[in-house]
């Protein structure tokens, strides 16, 4: 054997050999990685008292414990804080966690924060919102357009010619709000230009109170009011309660704090266009996990929605709706 061949054979040799090594190393870093526990940061809207994010919160919680994952949950006091909440996004991403469950303040003012943790290169999942142009790996959220939908199809068999119609949104301009307003005209069919006005409460439940009191002395024919989130919803209630009006005027909320069960019981509300908060939080989190491990997921996972009446609400089905296990 030659001299020239011999030292073909031994680097040849010597490449398998680095070759091998670099497998291997590929290797160890996927099943450390696959086995150590997934880090994930989870920044709500709002940490309120609201069973909204309480049962979001929640679920989320649940999906970390059986799958091994770290959780840290947090998010400003009031939905309408954006500002605290980007400040939040960025000690997030300086944390550099494995994932960042986001459930966006702002369409507009979130979306530039958002686009940093995806520089960051950290698994971005949005949760309950949308923004203004895509973003992240996935989106975890109710179909608004079909919970509105819902709601309008149902409110319409209490409409006549003469019926004046009041709508209490939440945040003007969000997705949820955009998406809730238009499945709800919708559902309402020919009756839909008989809504008189919408107004925002920024999600503020006082705020919400004294606007449904404005739309009643503005328009004192106004005969059904329904509300787009908890807090518009339960704030709209309580002013019509409080004028001694529950009798004379329909209404119809979306989503189901003990309050608004308590205002269905009561007959305050016909009906409740609930979403699955607890269901969202735990689909959120194990779509982080999945998607930071490396594993392929939906683009689009909808966390579901009922409507609930007087009439169902004590089913087996929507006792478990309404009263999760989980909370």
């Amino acid at each position: 054997m030659t001299r020239k061949k011999t030292e073909l054979r031994f680097l040849a040799a010597g490449i398998l050999v680095l070759a091998a090594a670099a497998i291997g190393i590929v290797c160890w870093r996927r099943n450390t990685a696959a086995s150590r526990p997934v880090e994930i940061i989870m920044i709500q809207k709002a940490m309120d008292d609201t069973d909204f994010w309480s049962s979001i919160a929640q679920g989320g919680q649940m999906a970390a414990q059986e799958s091994g994952a770290v959780l840290t949950v947090t998010g400003p006091e009031k939905e309408q804080d954006t500002e605290l909440q980007n400040e939040m996004i960025l000690e997030a991403v300086a944390e550099k966690p494995d994932a960042i469950v986001l459930a966006p303040g702002s369409s507009e003012e979130t979306l530039p924060y958002a686009r940093q943790i995806e520089e960051a290169g950290i698994t971005l999942i949005l949760l309950d919102s949308t923004m203004e142009e895509e973003a992240g790996t996935a989106v975890v959220a109710t179909d608004n357009y079909e919970l509105g939908y819902k709601m309008g199809s149902y409110m319409k068999q209490f409409a006549d010619e003469d019926t004046v119609i009041g709508i209490v949104g939440h945040v003007k301009g969000s997705s949820t709000a955009l998406g809730r307003e238009e499945g709800f005209r919708a559902g309402l069919g020919e009756a839909e230009k008989q809504v008189a006005e919408i107004v925002f409460c920024d999600s503020d439940t006082d705020k919400a109170y004294e606007l449904t009191c404005g739309l009643l002395e503005k328009y004192p024919d106004m005969n059904m009011i329904v509300g787009l989130n908890e807090y518009s919803a339960v704030g709209a209630a309580r002013a019509v309660k409080d004028l001694d009006l529950s009798g004379s005027i329909c209404m119809a909320g979306i989503d189901s704090s003990e309050e608004q069960i308590q205002l269905l019981e009561e007959g305050v509300f016909e009906a409740l266009a609930i979403q699955k908060p607890f269901n969202m939080g735990y689909l959120g989190v194990e779509t982080a996990v999945r998607a930071a491990r490396g594993e392929k997921v939906e683009a689009y996972v909808d966390s579901g929605s009922e409507l609930i009446t007087k009439e169902n609400m004590y089913t087996e089905e929507n006792q478990k709706l309404l009263f999760p296990v989980g909370e």
